[in-house]
């Protein structure tokens, strides 16, 4: 087996072990909503992303909430037949997570994402950047 087979072999074996998930959890919990980490929690996936250790690559936390959208619902006399109280939005938890680091770290491209971790509120996303100026 190779190195990077190992790798993912051994990652895929830390990352559904309970515990370590739990430690993660709480490391999480009093972080900001994003902010960039040194290195990949997931390193296999994220070299199959198109990340590399050298200069110009970053790897981004970002926090984004669970659920959909909700209004407060109308009740006052009559039911409005547009009540509009829940939305489905067709936009993954992903793809908001990504839109919103690109706009805070403008002067990078996106790489790809992958999912960390969850729990009854908040869905994490490791987003890998890669520096615009970096042709190769």
């Amino acid at each position: 087996m190779g190195a990077f087979k190992f790798i993912k072999e051994n990652e895929r074996r830390v990352y559904t072990d309970n515990d370590r998930r739990r430690e993660l959890l709480m490391e999480l919990s009093g972080a900001p909503a994003f902010y960039r980490v040194e290195k990949p929690t997931r390193l296999a996936k994220a070299r199959s992303l198109g990340y590399r250790a050298k200069q110009g690559y970053i790897i981004v936390r970002a926090r984004v909430g669970k659920g959909g959208s909700r209004r407060p619902r109308p009740n006052h006399a009559r039911k409005p037949s547009k009540a509009g109280v829940s939305f489905n939005f067709d936009v993954s938890s992903k793809r908001i997570a990504e839109g919103r680091v690109n706009r805070i770290f403008s002067n990078m491209d996106i790489l790809g994402s992958y999912f960390l971790v969850d729990n009854g509120q908040y869905k994490w996303y490791e987003i890998i950047l890669k520096d615009k100026r970096i042709t190769s």
